[in-house]
């Protein structure tokens, strides 16, 4: 079911120690009520069916895109196919039912806007957000992962991740002394060795790809302002970045003053 395009998993979940209280509210007139061990039991039960290790998805990404770049391990199982955890793993949007009424829940179920087509299909601004993440994923600098995508008409012309110039030990490797002594971000710039993000998609577009001239650069974190004057530069017309940065403020300024459309989305 999870490969046709109009469906939605949704899976609902509360804290354990609540669904216990909502349990015994309901059996409050039940002699057979099972205490709390047994509860826990026959809840992993019906979660699990049997013993399993997984790994975690992957942040920011669209199950599909989490899914395809899991690394394999010995450690990484999957539960029985008939297990509640399976259904739960695949499940494109998890709400926890914390609230303490009926009205409540639905409330939030319909600020939620399920059925919302960007729900089954991302928008434009969402889908090349989660090709960043994906970039950032081959990223080997040691302060974070960034990854930017440049995009003319809706289409891809580069990518870019930060890190060490091509030649270099790896930033993860020892390759840049300043991210390694663990300087601020923002600060000691001057002596990093790593390439930005948004500097490696603009030398690859230009290298190839007939320059940046009116195009949308998308990055995982607003640009830092050693990038900020090289995309003015180059004719890119807007910005599209996900997470915030130290220098935010200074470099609205500087794209405010070149034209620049700068525009902060959160998948």
């Amino acid at each position: 079911f999870d490969k046709r395009p109009w469906v939605l998993l949704v899976a609902v979940d509360a804290p354990l120690g609540l669904r216990w209280k909502r349990h015994q509210l309901r059996r409050a007139d039940d002699a057979a009520t099972p205490d709390l061990a047994a509860f826990v039991a026959a809840d992993d039960t019906v979660l699990y069916g049997a013993t399993c290790v997984s790994l975690p998805p992957l942040p920011h990404l669209p199950p599909s895109l989490s899914q395809a770049v899991q690394p394999t391990s010995a450690l990484k199982t999957s539960g029985p196919a008939t297990s509640l955890q399976a259904l739960v793993a695949a499940a494109g949007l998890r709400v926890l039912n914390a609230f303490d009424t009926l009205d409540e829940l639905h409330a939030h179920l319909a600020s939620l806007d399920l059925p919302s087509h960007a729900r089954l299909r991302p928008s434009w601004d969402t889908y090349f957000l989660s090709l960043c993440t994906l970039a950032s994923l081959r990223s080997n600098c040691m302060k974070r992962r960034v990854g930017a995508v440049l995009v003319r008409s809706n289409r891809v012309l580069s990518t870019g991740y930060n890190g060490t110039p091509r030649g270099l030990r790896n930033c993860s490797e020892g390759g840049c002394a300043r991210c390694n002594a663990g300087a601020e971000g923002g600060t000691k710039l001057d002596e990093c060795l790593c390439l930005h993000a948004e500097e490696n998609a603009l030398l690859e577009c230009g290298r190839e790809r007939g320059g940046a001239e009116g195009t949308v650069l998308y990055c995982n974190t607003c640009p830092c302002l050693r990038c900020a004057v090289k995309i003015v530069q180059v004719g890119i017309q807007e910005v599209v970045y996900e997470l915030n940065y130290a220098v935010d403020g200074r470099t609205a300024e500087i794209f405010r003053d070149a034209g620049v459309k700068l525009r902060q989305c959160t998948p």
